[in-house]
């Protein structure tokens, strides 16, 4: 060996010396840190620790193929059932041990035992409101590893493979998410940030509240830290839930409600309510057909966005989400209290669902349904989307209750008394007959079927509307016609439809029309009745009064729907020409006709606009006369004098008041001594003059009086036997003073 041989080989047994030290040195500085706790299936099987109280636990987590995941890196939240646990579920199924339980059952129990991310107690109040962003709040579920994939459902005789909608609505499904199911948790966080008590989750579980509980089972240890997440000790074994769809169907007794919800009387084709879609979604086909050895597509079935919510969407409405702080709610009426719904209201008219408008199928079924997780003490604080409250008597009314995987769920012994099917709004909306009217109300219908405001209707059929020239086609480029003509003929039918229906003091407000009286309507303009006759301003143009078919009234919760013959109808006319040809105001037309303020072309008088409100104050003709005699009107209706023609101007314009239709009635007006209303008369400095009205001078009583105080004090009572004289968008009283201003 020569001598840089020698030295070669002296280094490389110097390096390799120095190498080990490396080594020696790597490995200790990045060691496994001694106490670091292990992944949770090693934490699990710490027989010293936990004494082998996990057993069962851990053989289904072997069978369900699970050990490698729970013993290597991640971020889970396991609720653990101990093995206590698990003998009672042996033995409330009649089964010997893990041995008889299938790999798909031990796969289904474990994976919905794993939440996705590892958190605490304290923590799993948490929910995200944005990436990135956790937020204390009232988080009651979290996601679990848990998701059904592809069924079988049968279809019009028909086996199709199917996915649960993820998200609400037809050709929403989002391909990155697999529905996972939601497994529901209660701290006493949750209960306190949403005002609930115990009894709210008791009455779902038939065991006390314990402070600390996930589905039906009860947390016995927790914040067990393993390297890969949290342990949290159950005493029941906890399966996937089904969601609301899936327990509908596996519950004959909610059958009808389910035909309803999935409208099973229609064909496929003409089904709106569900669809089955597999073109949409070839991608599913893809990645399922091999999984589950698949020879045909795979569909997505969805229900309408005009659900509040699709019923198997596992997800809230903030779609896939770790964690939930809300859930869907859905009462189900069983069989028989449907039928009897069915029989006394909704096929009233209809004979079969196959008949029944889509419109009214969707808001049947949205009366049952919430955005909200509705416990039985808040069923009168949040409403569904129809803006109802709970109708239902926690106690009396409610034969089941269930915390599903997306959501509570109430079977109930009776139906949901919705306000379109029990208000003067029911009467169109659920009559064929009455269909027009029915789509003249959409705008209105929320109003007028709220059992809270009281109303009146003067019905309006399809015929009636027909004869009077109106035609409907909703098909038609211009659907609304008079006549033939599209022009104005919808805003013609909507102010007839304002003027149909009737403000109300109370439901039985209108129990006598045997008398006389005068109203006001939803567009605030007036119409009367006497003795079971209604008229409006053009029915006294024509002389055409609409009258009531009594025995035919149908008595709704907040008031009456009369059908009638006949329509209301409102006045071309503008006021000058009601003033002219009503002669109690005969001596008042003659001022007026003379006046500086009125235009005999266009038939206007200054600062009287047509199409507002007004009342016009109109003194009587022997008041007129009285007021030549005291000096507080020119004798001369024509007179040429400038400062006189100037009086007569003021004179007219402080008997109109603008803004305002006040009749004697005992509305509007609450103040005992009455309000001050501005007229049409301002000075040159531009004050404006007021009156002061009272129409309840009666004290609040009938027969209402009504009183007129001017500004000096002179009060000035309304004339009822000449007075209410409807005109359009105006009323016309009588006077028995000539008000005077200072």
């Amino acid at each position: 060996m020569n001598n840089f041989t020698k030295l070669l080989f002296a280094c490389f047994c110097l390096s390799g010396v120095f190498l080990i030290g490396c080594k020696e040195e790597f490995d200790e500085y990045y060691a496994r840190p001694e106490g670091l706790e292990g992944p949770i299936y090693q934490v699990l099987s710490d027989s010293v620790r936990f004494k082998g109280n996990f057993d069962h636990y851990l053989a289904l987590v072997e069978k369900a193929g699970y050990k490698q995941t729970l013993s290597s890196a991640g971020y889970w939240t396991a609720f653990a059932p101990n093995d206590e646990a698990f003998e009672l579920y042996f033995q409330q199924n009649n089964i010997n041990g893990v041995e008889d339980i299938s790999e798909e059952k031990a796969s289904e129990i474990i994976s919905y035992s794993l939440v996705y991310n590892a958190y605490n107690l304290r923590d799993l109040a948490y929910y995200q409101t944005g990436p990135g962003n956790d937020t204390l709040s009232a988080s009651f579920r979290r996601k679990t590893a848990y998701y059904k994939g592809v069924y079988k459902e049968e279809v019009e005789g028909e086996q199709l493979d199917v996915v649960a909608a993820n998200r609400n609505g037809f050709e929403t499904y989002n391909l990155d998410d697999n529905n996972n199911k939601y497994l529901p948790y209660f701290m006493q966080h949750y209960l306190d940030r949403t005002m609930i008590s115990a009894a709210d989750i008791e009455g779902f579980y038939e065991r006390p509240y314990s402070g600390a509980q996930v589905a039906n089972a009860n947390v016995v240890q927790s914040n067990i830290i393993a390297e890969n997440g949290y342990i949290h000790t159950v005493d029941r074994v906890i399966q996937p839930m089904p969601n609301i769809a899936d327990y509908l169907a596996e519950k004959p007794e909610y059958s009808l409600f389910r035909s309803i919800l999935e409208m099973s009387f229609r064909t496929r084709e003409n089904n709106t309510a569900v669809s089955y879609n597999a073109a949409a979604y070839p991608e599913l086909t893809d990645r399922y057909g091999p999984v589950y050895d698949l020879s045909g597509p795979v569909h997505v079935k969805a229900y309408t966005g005009s659900y509040a919510f699709a019923p198997n969407n596992e997800n809230f409405l903030n779609g896939g989400n770790d964690a939930q702080a809300d859930s869907w709610t859905l009462f189900a009426p069983r069989n028989e209290a449907l039928q009897q719904f069915l029989d006394d209201v909704l096929l009233e008219y209809y004979g079969s669902l196959e008949n029944v408008p889509d419109q009214i199928i969707y808001d049947f079924v949205n009366m049952h349904m919430w955005q909200a997780a509705l416990w039985p003490s808040q069923f009168d604080l949040i409403t569904n989307t129809l803006n109802e409250s709970a109708r239902f008597d926690p106690v009396a009314d409610l034969a089941e209750r269930k915390i599903l995987s997306n959501g509570l769920f109430y079977g109930t012994d009776k139906v949901q008394e919705g306000n379109f099917f029990f208000t003067v709004y029911s009467r169109p909306y659920l009559d064929p007959q009455y269909s027009i009217m029915r789509e003249l109300l959409n705008n209105y219908r929320f109003t007028i079927s709220d059992p809270g405001q009281n109303f009146g209707m003067l019905l309006m059929s399809n015929q009636q509307l027909n004869d009077a020239g109106f035609e409907y086609d909703p098909g038609a480029r211009n659907p609304w016609t008079y006549n033939g003509e599209s022009a104005q003929a919808y805003e013609r039918l909507i102010r007839m439809v304002e003027l149909s229906i009737i403000k109300l003091n109370s439901p039985e407000e209108l129990a006598d029309l045997s008398g006389s009286g005068i109203l006001e309507t939803f567009g605030g303009e007036y119409i009367r009745y006497e003795n079971g006759e209604f008229f409006a301003s053009g029915n006294v143009d024509s002389g055409e009064r609409v009258m009531v078919k009594g025995d035919e009234t149908y008595e709704a919760v907040n008031g009456p729907a009369f059908y009638t013959e006949g329509l209301l109808s409102y006045t071309q006319k503008v006021i000058p020409e009601l003033i002219f040809e009503n002669p109690q105001f005969d001596r008042f037309a003659e001022y007026l006709e003379n006046s500086s303020v009125y235009n005999a072309n266009s038939l206007a008088i200054e600062g009287v606009a047509i199409g507002q409100f007004f009342t016009a104050l109109i003194p009587s003709n022997d008041a007129i006369d009285q007021a030549i005699l005291d000096g507080v009107l020119p004798a001369d209706p024509r007179t040429g004098d400038a400062g006189e023609r100037e009086k007569i101007a003021a004179f007219i314009k402080y008997h109109f008041v603008p803004r305002n239709i006040i009749v004697p009635d005992g509305k509007k007006i609450v103040s005992e001594n009455g309000e001050d209303f501005p007229t049409v008369y301002a000075t040159v400095e531009g004050e404006i003059k007021e009156v002061v009205i009272d129409n309840s001078a009666n004290g609040f009583q009938a027969p209402y009086t009504m009183t007129v105080t001017d500004e000096k004090g002179n009060v000035a009572n309304v004339i009822i036997p000449d007075s209410n004289v409807l005109g359009s968008y105006c009323v016309l009283h009588s006077i028995d003073r000539v008000l005077e201003t200072n």
